[in-house]
């Protein structure tokens, strides 16, 4: 009887530390990623049981940390566009101007008197790139109004216009200047159709 005393009086001395240190941790032996909280609230279905009465809790969770930064790089194509470029507002008038007044504001060189009728108008448009863009422009007459040789286009007043491509939009001004003009096989009107302009860009290098 005495020697069944003295083992449990053993076994109770044993249990005793091993509670006592289950309710407390070591920030040094654990691993540095795991991150701990202790609720008292848990349910003891999740704790452990130590000699029928006595209950340890477990109580912590983990949490994603970082531990590393990958670049990531992908292969991006290059990107314009003219805001509402199909929008019916979107065109531009050409109004008959006398040629030498034209040549005084520098349009074209090739301007003279006797270049009569010269026509001029202008139109802004928005552009957005992601790139460096020179902007210039053609025209492309569908009526025979316009000759080939005989127009000169602009933009923002020079024969090209770089817009920087920081992904927002940038004012571009693209005007018209033909002389010349064959009139007479165009149908009179405020606003009759004689061609479009094409406008076009590239990488500024």
């Amino acid at each position: 009887m005495i020697r069944k005393t003295l083992i449990v009086i053993a076994m109770m001395g044993f249990l005793a530390p091993v509670v006592q240190a289950a309710n407390t941790y070591d920030p040094d032996t654990y691993p540095p990623f795991a991150v701990y909280s202790f609720d008292v609230g848990q349910s003891d279905d999740q704790a452990v049981k130590v000699d029928g009465k006595k209950t340890v809790r477990w109580p912590f969770e983990y949490k994603p940390l970082e531990i590393c930064r990958i670049p990531l790089k992908m292969k991006i194509g290059m990107y314009i566009r003219v805001k509402d470029c199909d929008h019916g507002d979107t065109k531009i008038i050409l109004v008959q101007k006398d040629c030498k007044d034209l040549k005084q504001k520098n349009l074209t060189d090739a301007l003279e008197e006797k270049n009569w009728p010269c026509y001029f108008g202008c139109r802004k448009i928005q552009i957005l790139a992601n790139f460096d863009a020179e902007i210039s422009g053609k025209v492309v007459s569908t009526k025979g109004v316009i000759q080939d040789d005989k127009v000169y286009v602009t933009a923002n007043d020079k024969s090209s216009d770089v817009i920087v491509g920081d992904g927002n939009y940038h004012d571009v001004n693209i005007c018209v200047t033909t002389w010349e003009a064959k009139i007479e096989k165009g149908k009179a009107g405020d606003e009759e159709e004689v061609g479009y302009v094409s406008v076009l860009a590239r990488p500024a290098v």
